[in-house]
């Protein structure tokens, strides 16, 4: 009687260790891809601290609007000539007060649209020129509840185009250094919800 006590202990024993190994499994993958989704942030969140201080690096700058007012739920626009545009081209708008809304919309030549929201009274948006030619259409809504004041300028990004001054020290390659790690963090979130993809259906084989 008791060898068969100690073989069903045995049994119990193997089964709750199978149970555990299942269950770290199947939280691999999403934890996996967690990991991921935090490298995308934090560098997402890396690159965009970086263009918040790019305004005195970019050297001979064009105004696009100076000092306009915005109405709320009302617009500016204009349009900006491919002639006009290097390579790699910065958008940077400032409105006041900080605390206001404003978006940025805009179409490029080949009829893409982009938008960008301001934080903090400030957006930036990245522009390259389209070798074939053709306006760029940009917009600036007003999408708070009370006037706001706005100044737009283009400059040559200086990350980018390669041309950022060695006095700007490390953060010259923190651009890049954070498209790595966006770029990290796009695989592993991919790979991780691979992997719990065919856990989960590798478990459910198992139970039939």
């Amino acid at each position: 009687m008791l060898p068969c006590i100690h073989y069903c202990k045995f049994l119990i024993r193997r089964i709750e260790n199978f149970e555990h190994l299942v269950k770290l499994s199947l939280i691999r993958g999403p934890a996996i891809a967690v990991i991921g989704l935090i490298l995308v942030v934090i560098g997402a969140n890396l690159f965009d601290t970086v263009y918040q201080s790019v305004e005195p690096l970019l050297g001979t700058v064009s105004q696009i609007f100076t000092d306009r007012q915005i109405l709320p739920n009302q617009f500016i626009n204009d349009t900006i000539g491919s002639d006009k545009l290097q390579e790699h081209n910065i958008i940077i708008v400032h409105s006041t007060p900080p605390s206001s809304s404003v978006k940025l919309e805009g179409i490029d030549p080949n009829g893409m649209t982009f938008e960008k929201e301001s934080k903090d009274g400030f957006l930036y948006h990245i522009l390259l020129r389209n070798n074939q030619g053709g306006p760029y259409v940009i917009k600036i809504v007003d999408t708070g509840d009370q006037p706001v004041r706005v100044t737009a300028v283009m400059g040559q990004d200086p990350f980018l185009s390669n041309n950022c001054s060695a006095t700007y020290g490390i953060k010259c390659n923190m651009v890049m250094i954070s498209v790595v790690i966006v770029a990290v963090g796009m695989v592993t979130l991919i790979v991780g919800v691979g992997i719990g993809i065919y856990d989960f259906k590798k478990e459910i084989k198992q139970k039939k």
